[in-house]
């Protein structure tokens, strides 16, 4: 039996999720910046199921081969027409249905190619693919061929457009002295000219090898929009003003962003600051934000999701919304799309093994009965296989 607390939220999130028409962020924006309080909200989690939000739940196996095999996902971009993957060594192009297409670019030490991958976006309008790699921007076709490239004089660690002129780039959180420890933004022009630099608010972390590499940076309704590591306060480019977008009460629970580190006092440190989180990631559609929380130096993660036009902040319980459609594993966003659709991903083993379990019986992050589609997936891949991806469209 559900709880009243549930059946409560679930009825929010539905009223929520049915109001139709694209958010007017023009009109809007005079009731920014949105008040958040992680503060109160973080000790009352619940669970959230699914089907409070969607009905349609699409589930894509990309194809494995040898030319197109994953180690693992970092980052997608749904697309009209392909799917943009990236396993952080290389960046492949994938059809609609999971088939492969091509590989954007190629893995090596020549001027057109690149070792690895930082940070990658595509953009719809000039039809390009800009890839980060070792402080070089790399910039492909939609079919995958190499254009043009310029050098980033910084240490970029993430980059996506600000606008058709210009990208914000976000620094590594550093350690020790350097001049780019006093900038956590970069803005330049489509070839790598600096524009502008935004001063960091807060100390870098001293131990050496101990960084942040990324922090929230996304588009929205055609904004970028930035939060710096240590921070409270979600910033968004209002035309080609910087204006408060999101602010958070994270009170007592803030974590140090000034940590002065020796290999001797990591653990001290670590055990102290267990209770204290920093905000992660953010995603965002027309009706809610998608807040990644990641406690201490641990790898533990909550998820919160900001009603916007209700303004409700709800706590899951669970590592995502409860799947009691088709009893797959819990979801939550990687990536959200120009139409909100929201795209994540399981790796083969992991889904595996969580369609062979029966859920039947099992509430919370366990709950729903398998369907057929996923035991339809479960025969046709094996534990070797490229991960499945998992698009969700919400209610309108």
């Amino acid at each position: 039996m559900k709880s009243r607390t549930l059946s409560l939220i679930a009825t929010i999130l539905l009223a929520a999720s049915c109001n139709t028409g694209n958010s007017d962020r023009g009109a809007g924006s005079a009731g920014l910046p949105y008040m958040i309080d992680l503060e109160s909200s973080i000790g009352n989690a619940q669970s959230i199921l699914l089907s409070t939000v969607t009905r349609e739940i699409e589930y894509v196996p990309l194809e494995t081969d040898t030319a197109c095999m994953l180690r693992r996902i970092s980052n997608l971009e749904l697309c009209d027409s392909f799917i943009v993957v990236s396993d952080g060594t290389k960046l492949i192009l994938f059809d609609r249905e999971g088939n492969f297409l091509k590989p954007v670019g190629s893995v090596g030490r020549g001027p057109e190619e690149y070792t690895y991958i930082r940070s990658f976006f595509v953009d719809k309008n000039s039809r390009e693919i800009y890839l980060l790699s070792m402080g070089k921007v790399m910039v492909f076709s939609f079919d995958g061929k190499f254009r043009r490239s310029f050098k980033a004089d910084f240490r970029p660690s993430q980059v996506i457009s600000k606008d058709k002129n210009t990208l914000i780039f976000h620094l590594f959180n550093l350690s020790g002295p350097s001049p780019d420890t006093a900038w956590s933004w970069y803005i330049t022009d489509r070839q790598g000219a600096i524009i502008s630099r935004i001063l960091n608010h807060h100390k870098r972390m001293n131990q050496p090898g101990l960084l942040v590499p990324d922090s929230p940076l996304y588009l929205n309704d055609g904004a970028a929009h930035f939060l710096e590591f240590g921070n409270d306060t979600l910033y968004y480019f209002n035309e080609q003003v910087r204006e408060p977008y999101a602010i958070f009460n994270t009170g007592k629970l803030k974590m140090e962003t000034d940590l002065h580190l020796t290999p001797e006092t990591i653990r001290e440190v670590s055990d102290r600051i267990q209770g204290n989180f920093w905000i992660k990631d953010i995603h965002e559609n027309d009706d809610f934000l998608f807040v990644n929380l990641a406690w201490g130096l641990s790898d533990s993660v909550s998820y919160c999701i900001y009603d916007k036009k209700n303004a409700r902040l709800t706590v899951l319980k669970d590592k995502g919304f409860v799947d009691d459609i088709n009893g797959g594993p819990a979801f939550w966003p990687l990536s959200i799309s120009d139409d909100n659709t929201l795209v994540n991903y399981e790796d083969a083993f992991t889904f595996l093994k969580k369609i062979k379990t029966d859920n039947s019986g099992a509430a919370g992050e366990n709950a729903g009965k398998i369907s057929k589609k996923l035991t339809e997936i479960g025969r046709s891949i094996d534990e070797s296989s490229n991960p499945v991806l998992v698009i969700v469209r919400l209610k309108r």
